[in-house]
């Protein structure tokens, strides 16, 4: 690998982790500094991307904004140990997360699970194709998980 080729390959890693920290961002909402912009994140993925977070997928820009919009109660994502694999102009990543979050109910509930992603490099940098969420656990937040998982 030349010098050329790594350096390629470390700012493909850092746009990519950069746009898996923009996407917890602007998905977050509820509080003071949340990103909470629909249309900000539905830019970051392509435009026939797929947003597999919850039973029925959202597909296209438009679904995942629409998606976004109608869901703007408390998230806050912390997202981690990201696994990145590069493919020329395609990469996948893995990352677990943790939500604290508010249901539809109004009720607080701890969220975890892991994201797999697929990554495209576009004409306007790296985008979403497909994000991907398996739930480990969903649990009330005075509950906590060890009923869920028991």
């Amino acid at each position: 690998m030349t010098t050329a080729d790594r350096v390629r390959r470390l700012a493909d890693l850092e746009e990519i982790r950069t746009l898996k920290s923009l996407y917890c961002r602007w998905v977050d909402s509820g509080y003071d500094f949340a990103g909470d912009d629909p249309a900000r994140l539905a830019e970051l993925f392509t435009e026939d991307g797929v947003w597999e977070v919850s039973a029925e997928p959202a597909r296209g820009r438009e679904a995942i904004r629409a998606r976004a919009a109608a869901s703007r109660r408390f998230k806050l994502h912390l997202a981690a140990n990201p696994i990145i694999e590069l493919d020329g102009d395609r990469a996948t990543g893995a990352w677990h997360v943790l939500v604290p979050s508010t249901a539809s109910d109004g009720s607080a509930v701890w969220l975890a699970g892991t994201y797999d992603d697929v990554f495209v490099r576009t004409d306007q940098g790296w985008r979403f194709e497909r994000v991907t969420f398996h739930a480990a656990f969903r649990a009330p937040y005075d509950e906590g998980w060890g009923t869920k998982l028991a």
